[in-house]
């Protein structure tokens, strides 16, 4: 099944544009079903907050989870389709808390999802990458002061190994008060390119995302050169647009193309970073 895995934030530039956490929210939810609907797998890596995105995802999760119940209730009679397919997690979130330390809410929020939901760990993490995906990753020597700092890096390189097959996408995103050791969203972007995962980045909304995608334009073999199914013309219409819509049937245009291509779906760890790291 392929995974899509969502980089998001809100930005200084987005909220001038009227998207302010409750738009990006909706943004998240529109794209998550959108992706669902087409039979594909939906990662998150983002904190627990009452008003954050992952309390979002978990309220739609919820919705998605009752009609799950619903079609099992119906096909225990007629049989007609796959039931273990239907309870499948469809929408994962990493967190870098243990399972003894995962918050009240993301415990609802699993719990009531009817399994459509899953909340991993980041300890668990490896047992839902596979072990090809696993001897690539290159995990940097992080030492600094804050092992929080650290713990977000590692956390974001199993999210992108996960990604197997499946792509990144990139939306707003602070470039400043960030945790880790760079704005999060920029550094699960130059995983996407380090491990050869297709990458998409809506521009359009300004933040992290805008700004990665101003620096790849001068970079010899970047984000701009790199294949993600998109032409040239195709991939400056996603980055510089701030119609949602439009981004997303975009994005679904470049992942049935490579769908069709067949060896460009899943990334070619031959060429992956080869620093030395922790793993």
């Amino acid at each position: 099944m392929w995974s899509v895995g969502i980089s998001v934030s809100t930005s200084t530039e987005a909220a001038r544009l009227g998207y302010d956490d409750r738009q990006i929210n909706r943004i998240v939810i529109r794209m998550a079903r959108y992706f669902l609907e087409r039979d594909m797998r939906v990662i998150f890596g983002h904190d627990w907050r009452e008003d954050g995105v992952m309390r979002a995802v978990a309220d739609f999760a919820g919705v998605v989870g009752a009609g799950v119940g619903a079609v099992e209730e119906r096909e225990r009679t007629h049989r007609s389709v796959d039931l273990g397919k239907l309870a499948e997690e469809r929408m994962i979130n990493v967190v870098p808390a243990g399972r003894d330390s995962l918050s009240g809410a993301a415990v609802d929020a699993e719990r009531d999802s009817g399994g459509v939901l899953r909340v991993i760990p980041l300890i668990e993490a490896r047992k839902h990458v596979s072990e090809r995906a696993r001897s690539a990753m290159r995990i940097p020597n992080v030492d600094l002061v804050d092992p929080r700092v650290a713990q977000l890096t590692e956390l974001r390189h199993w999210l992108t190994a996960m990604l197997d097959p499946g792509c990144r996408v990139c939306i707003g995103g602070v470039t400043d008060r960030f945790q880790g050791r760079m704005p999060g969203v920029i550094e699960e972007a130059e995983l996407a390119l380090q491990y050869r995962k297709p990458l998409y980045l809506l521009g359009g909304l300004g933040g992290a995302t805008r700004a990665f995608g101003i620096v790849q334009m001068h970079c010899d073999m970047g984000y701009w050169h790199a294949k993600n199914g998109l032409s040239i013309k195709e991939k400056t219409e996603l980055f510089e647009t701030t119609d949602m819509e439009r981004g997303i049937r975009l994005i679904w245009r470049g992942i049935k193309s490579l769908r069709v291509k067949g060896g460009e779906s899943k990334a070619d760890y031959s060429r992956g970073d080869t620093r030395k790291g922790t793993k």
